[in-house]
């Protein structure tokens, strides 16, 4: 038994380490599944759920798996009320509950709750840990699942699931901290300086302070922790309270950056696409073939933009280019 808790306790630390040290080599939409594979080399699951939202009744706005299909969520979402570990959960936060703990074998899979949402996926023991998070309101629920009845989950097995997901969930915060301070790979990405990353109903994963700054003064009547507008589609800019505001799609999350609107904000997205084509030195020929048109047609858009923006020249609209991104 020593020697199986030893090599546990090494798995563990093995486990915490990687979460951190492969922060910026895992895309932000793809850390939570990796996670959670790491974490199947630690405790013994045939099947994972994690998923997320703002809200202490666990309602989920952000879920990922592993083992099970994308009904999952809504299966389990629809018998919340009949599922008793839902009340053990909420009311023991950090601390993972064995189901059979909170209701016996019998009376567990002679239930609606096993015949409806766990039998159909060969669920037969579960180990569900809630948490929240106080920096950005987000309540968690991250459950392990076993398909074989026999394989009972340990009390060794929860009290090391209590450890490890506090350092889920804080490695989770800590990896999209870093894809939004320096960007994948530790590049540098200026325009990421006021963002934050957010679900489709406007939740906050992770946020900079300035973005934060920023919606309150904007939005001074802005009340609890989620965006005040609603999230718009990839790779666009708009601008909403004075504020000009891109979304940028993350998988299933959204990375919002907030910033002050500049001259290039006037321009209309057809010149938005020769400047970003001009700046990367891209010729009037290039770029008209990209277009399809003439390129005495690029080289009067282009000058009508200088006479939009107030420029006489490339050097001048790549250094707006370049301050617009900074700012």
């Amino acid at each position: 038994m020593t020697t199986h808790l030893n090599r546990a306790a090494s798995g563990s630390e093995a486990f915490i380490s990687t979460l951190y040290r492969e922060a910026t080599r895992i895309a932000p939409e793809n850390y939570r599944a990796w996670a959670l594979e790491q974490l199947s080399r630690v405790i013994d699951f045939d099947a994972a759920f994690w998923g997320s939202g703002n809200s202490a009744d666990i309602h989920f706005h952000y879920v990922c798996h592993l083992g099970l299909d994308e009904q999952y969520a809504h299966h389990l979402q629809q018998t919340l009320a009949i599922n008793p570990i839902k009340e053990a959960v909420i009311n023991n936060l950090g601390k993972p509950v064995n189901m059979q703990d909170v209701i016996a074998d019998d009376a567990f899979y002679q239930s609606e709750l096993y015949q409806k949402l766990f039998k159909p996926y060969g669920i037969e023991r579960i180990l569900a840990a809630g948490h929240f998070d106080q920096d950005n309101g987000l309540y968690s629920l991250i459950s392990l699942y076993r398909f074989d009845r026999q394989q009972v989950f340990t009390e060794q097995e929860r009290q090391l699931q209590e450890r490890l997901v506090f350092h889920l969930v804080n490695a989770v915060s800590h990896a999209f901290f870093l894809h939004l301070r320096v960007g994948n790979a530790l590049q540098q990405t200026q325009d990421q300086a006021t963002s934050a990353i957010c679900d489709s109903n406007g939740c906050f994963h992770q946020v900079q302070p300035r973005f934060v700054a920023l919606l309150n003064e904007y939005f001074p009547n802005r009340t609890g922790v989620t965006l005040p507008f609603a999230i718009g589609k990839d790779q666009t800019t708009v601008e909403i309270n004075n504020l000009a505001v891109s979304f940028r799609a993350l998988g299933e999350l959204f990375m919002v950056t907030l910033r002050l609107p500049g001259p290039l904000d006037t321009l209309s997205p057809r010149e938005r696409q020769i400047v970003e084509w001009v700046c990367k030195g891209l010729t009037f020929k290039e770029v008209a073939k990209q277009l399809n048109v003439a390129p005495s047609t690029v080289s009067n858009h282009l000058y009508r933009i200088y006479d939009k923006i107030g420029i006489n020249s490339r050097s001048e609209l790549a250094q707006l280019v370049d301050s617009q991104r900074a700012g």
